[in-house]
Parts: structure tokens; sequence; C-alpha cells
């Protein structure tokens, strides 16, 4: 992961877990003609759609706490993030703006869903 996750752990910095996932798609139009023939073509000028399923490691609850806190003060604004094994940093918003929590003893983690966010 090109964070530390040695590092206290906010929103610019998230350590994600293994099981974190990226999904990548392209937003297009598309004509299907009664001939067979198929026209498609971009949607758009930003149509590069990401979204990443971050799992955090398990940190200390306190951590964990404090990060939820930075989520709730973040509300519906976008906030800047380099995704693991990425060098570009993008603007990213929940969505949805929902998240949960696992606990392993005295450790916890926060699942949440990142959407790339164009301005």
């Amino acid at each position: 992961m090109p964070v530390s996750c040695t590092t206290a752990m906010t929103l610019g910095t998230l350590c994600v877990s293994v099981d974190a996932t990226k999904q990548t798609s392209v937003r297009t139009l598309q004509q299907q003609y009664g001939d067979g023939y198929l026209a498609r073509r971009p949607d758009g000028v930003n149509t590069l759609m990401e979204t990443w399923n971050v799992t955090t490691v398990y940190s200390d609850v306190d951590v964990m706490q404090d990060l939820e806190q930075e989520i709730i003060a973040l509300g519906a604004n976008s906030f800047a993030w380099t995704a693991p094994y990425e060098t570009e940093e993008k603007r990213w918003i929940l969505d949805p703006y929902s998240w949960e929590w696992s606990f392993n003893d005295n450790l916890a983690r926060i699942n949440f869903t990142l959407k790339r966010f164009y301005r």
C-alpha cells in the first residue's frame, strides 16, 4: 500500500485492508438499430467511473472514532485521496453516505464506499 499504516488514519491517508476492492467502468450511450447495428459512444466529458469499497485495517477504537468524526464533518463534500498502487491524487465522496463498523477484540475497522468525484 502506498500509505504507511503506521501514521494516524484520516480520509486523506486511508490505510485500506487487503479485502478492499476497486470497480471501474466507462459511462457510455448506445443505440441498437433494427438491422443489428449498434452505435456506442462515451457519455459526457468525465466518462471513467471509479468506485472503491474501502475496508480500513483494524486499529484502536479511538482512531476509528476520530475517522468517523471526520466522515461526519465531511458531509456531502469531497476529499483528496491517493488510492492504493496509484500515484494520482483524486477527489472522492462517500456514496452512499453511510459506513459500517466491525470489531475484533479491542480493535475496530470501518467499511464504506467511495465514488470518484469530478468537479
